[in-house]
């Protein structure tokens, strides 16, 4: 009775064992065929932003000292590049995940790749651009300065520095179309924007057109005058957040969730930022100063000109589709126009109002 007793007891122990066993098998195999994309997945995989070092990354460079990105919770890499032209080829190549530019350099770049996706403006300025020069003789256009004009009745060609398939070449090419002036005696010199402050203080151009910080640069680096040959609120330049949109959209990538999650998350990172931004403007310029490594003096130079805000819309739509027909003119591109609501990807801005307005 007991020999029975016992093997009855052993037979069921057994059964659980294997009941647990298999439990323990189905298991595995779910979550190697369906793996989880919570929180602390996201917060374990970096994620390296192509982060232009310029004022108007604020926003990025405020979440980071104010360790947003790790409240999240995410794991942030910044990698620093010299203007949105070299971030936004990080990107391409793949070095970053997610990088800031001007809605510029993103139209350029979405005729060199079909593969860009404008998440969302994080700041606005109608003043960041300028046309600089140390010549108090030239002029653009008969409505500025003694009614000369860049294309001089001297015959005179003017070189003007100019960074190739940027904002500094569309604005320039705007004020030229705003003041009727021919472009037969002007010649563009393309150049970084470093080399073009060099080239402007040391006359090797008559003319720069140039965004901020690198206008003061010019300030500091020589006692002439200097001029600004530019319209104010000619055209309006946004700074915004691209990835690429395979990452984002395309089923087939592992990863497509988990990078949709990171970019929801990233963008309610920057409006907790853009707030304290708002909020505490003097503290902020003091951070960006130290963090760009410039006097502070630099900072608050341009700082009222910048509106930062979160938005994606139809202005931005607009603003693609006409600098990509200016382009297309210039002959600055070839092939196909893209659709630039494709380029338009809102779904992590949306989901990221949605969360940040939810009472929950």
């Amino acid at each position: 009775m007991k020999s029975q007793r016992h093997s009855t007891l052993k037979s069921t122990a057994s059964i659980k064992l294997a009941v647990i066993f298999i439990c323990i098998i189905v298991i595995s195999l779910i979550l190697l065929l369906f793996p989880t994309t919570d929180s602390t997945e996201t917060n374990h995989q970096l994620i390296k932003i192509g982060v232009s070092q310029t004022p108007l990354s604020a926003p990025f460079i405020i979440a980071e000292h104010l360790n947003l990105f790790e409240q999240a919770p995410l794991n942030v890499e910044f990698v620093q590049c010299l203007g949105g032209v070299a971030c936004s080829e990080a990107l391409i190549q793949e070095q970053v995940d997610f990088a800031t530019t001007s809605e510029s350099v993103a139209m350029f770049k979405s005729y060199q790749t079909h593969d860009i996706a404008l998440l969302t403006s994080f700041v606005q300025s109608t003043n960041d651009l300028k046309l600089l020069t140390l010549n108090k003789h030239l002029s653009l256009g008969s409505k500025i300065l003694n009614s000369k004009s860049l294309a001089a009745s001297d015959n005179k060609l003017h070189k003007v520095g100019i960074v190739k398939g940027s904002s500094s070449e569309y604005y320039f090419d705007t004020l030229l179309l705003a003041q009727g002036i021919e472009t037969e005696n002007i010649e563009k010199i393309y150049l970084t924007p470093k080399e073009l402050v060099v080239a402007l203080v040391s006359h090797q151009v008559d003319a720069i057109s140039i965004w901020e910080p690198y206008g003061y640069q010019v300030k500091m680096l020589t006692n002439t005058e200097i001029t600004n040959l530019g319209i104010q609120g000619i055209y309006q330049l946004s700074f915004n957040l691209i990835s690429k949109r395979s990452r984002l959209t395309q089923a087939s990538t592992p990863d497509h969730k988990l990078a949709n999650k990171q970019a929801i998350e990233i963008i309610a990172v920057l409006e907790q930022s853009i707030n304290w931004i708002n909020e505490h403007p003097d503290a902020a310029m003091i951070i960006v100063a130290k963090h760009l490594d410039v006097p502070l003096n630099q900072i608050k130079w341009s700082w009222n000109d910048y509106i930062f805000r979160l938005s994606i819309g139809n202005s931005l739509l607009s603003s693609l589709q006409t600098q990509s027909h200016w382009a297309k003119q210039s002959g600055l591109v070839l092939g196909q126009e893209p659709n630039f609501r494709d380029v338009i990807y809102s779904y992590p801005f949306e989901q990221a109002k949605v969360a940040m307005e939810s009472p929950w």
